[in-house]
């Protein structure tokens, strides 16, 4: 009997449970681990940090999904040894396996910049999204009694695709909060290094998303190359390298991330946390062991640079790693993995966004941009889950 084990329960692990279950023999094992006990819909963690959608309307708990062949254990992995092919985590016995798919997601990355880990908010998971609600209510209730104007101003550090979504929301959000304290105006400003933003968009796409900002008194300070997080204060230079200071007592950081510490805690040759992978998903040497979502590299062969990190790509992976698995276990020899994305949409709140779709990219902005982003997120839901979990979690919103 052979133990095939799933590490992490986000797109990839729970795609691959679910597909393990259809191409695995009857008599192996399948276990999950899965350090929270919940999957959370990632593209989505910009609205519960905004706070404009509920932190369970993006979420379903793993074991009311899974099959009742799969083991679930609800652990963190501290380290991971291929060569034994053991598995230890934080408060179980440490396991063994035959397979193994490692997708054990995203974390926030700093680059080491001075007071970034103390002084901004990550939003990296669930809790962390919901923290920078919290504190950014509690910074603007609490203005009443400090009259600090610094109470009102919010500081998104990064304005790539998690910090454009983000900022889409908090302008919908943020003048609820002043209505509700009955505050002044809340100040909203972006710093980001690149003198452009989204530059996986059409350059059109862009600038609508830029007028949008404008429109909703964003206030872009795009050509930021941010130096220092202090406590209320981002440090930056401007492109003719002359320092400047912008206060906030609300700093939300969306600069980067990189895969799984684990990923480099149990020695892996990675960049960033991610290892390059074979074209079947596996890594060199070991057949046995496969690498999807955001831990993974996979490298576009026309290219030759790795696929972004999507929760599409990790969905496609995470199921192409479950049918190679069954194929070793036929004693068949594993297929590659083709991948050719459908498009990207991002939102720029509930009833505004931009996206290319298909192959030919074709541009949508606007109301259809923002409901296809809920299509894609109920599509998700199916992928990971049940349709029964899209009844009852699903995005039906699309008219207003």
């Amino acid at each position: 009997m052979a133990t095939v084990l799933v590490l992490g329960g986000g797109y990839a692990g729970m795609r691959a449970i679910k597909f393990l279950q259809r191409e695995v023999p009857s008599d192996d094992e399948i276990i999950l681990v899965d350090k929270t006990g919940t999957h959370a819909e990632k593209t989505n963690l910009h609205e519960v940090a905004a706070g404009t959608i509920a932190p369970e309307r993006i979420t379903y708990e793993i074991n009311d999904v899974i099959g009742s062949r799969v083991n679930f254990i609800q652990d963190s992995v501290t380290n991971v040894d291929v060569d034994q092919k053991q598995v230890t985590l934080k408060d179980h016995e440490p396991i063994t396996y035959d397979y193994l798919i490692l997708a054990l997601g995203f974390q926030t990355e700093t680059f080491g910049l001075k007071g970034a880990e103390e002084n901004a908010l990550p939003m990296d998971d669930l809790k962390t999204s919901e923290a920078v609600y919290r504190h950014i209510e509690d910074t603007v209730k609490g203005y009443a009694q400090t009259q600090d104007p610094n109470d009102l101003t919010v500081a998104v550090c990064g304005a790539g695709f998690t910090g454009i979504e983000l900022l889409g929301e908090l302008t919908q959000s943020l003048p609820k909060l002043q209505t509700r304290y009955n505050t002044p105006e809340i100040k909203l400003v972006c710093l980001e290094r690149s003198p452009a933003i989204l530059p996986m968009f059409d350059k059109s796409l862009a600038e609508y998303a830029m007028r949008f900002m404008a429109k909703h008194n964003v206030e872009m300070k795009l050509g930021s190359n941010i130096k220092e997080i202090k406590p209320g204060v981002v440090v930056y230079t401007d492109s003719n390298d002359e320092e400047h200071e912008q206060p906030a007592n609300t700093i939300v950081w969306t600069v980067g991330v990189s895969g799984s510490h684990v990923i480099s805690d149990s020695g892996f040759e990675q960049r960033r946390n991610r290892i390059v992978v074979k074209d079947d998903l596996s890594i060199e040497g070991h057949p046995e062991v496969y690498v999807v979502g955001d831990v993974a590299a996979v490298m576009d062969a026309e290219s030759n640079r790795p696929y972004p990190t999507t929760a599409q790509i990790a969905l496609a992976a995470g199921a192409q790693a479950a049918k190679n698995i069954g194929l070793q276990l036929r004693g068949h020899e594993t297929r590659p993995f083709v991948y050719k994305s459908v498009g990207t949409v991002a939102s720029l709140s509930d009833r505004d966004g931009i996206g290319e779709i298909f192959s030919n990219k074709r541009k949508v902005k606007g109301y259809p941009a923002s409901a296809l982003k809920k299509v894609i997120t109920d599509r998700s839901i199916l992928e990971s889950a049940h349709l029964s979990t899209v009844f009852s979690k699903g995005r039906f919103d699309l008219y207003h």
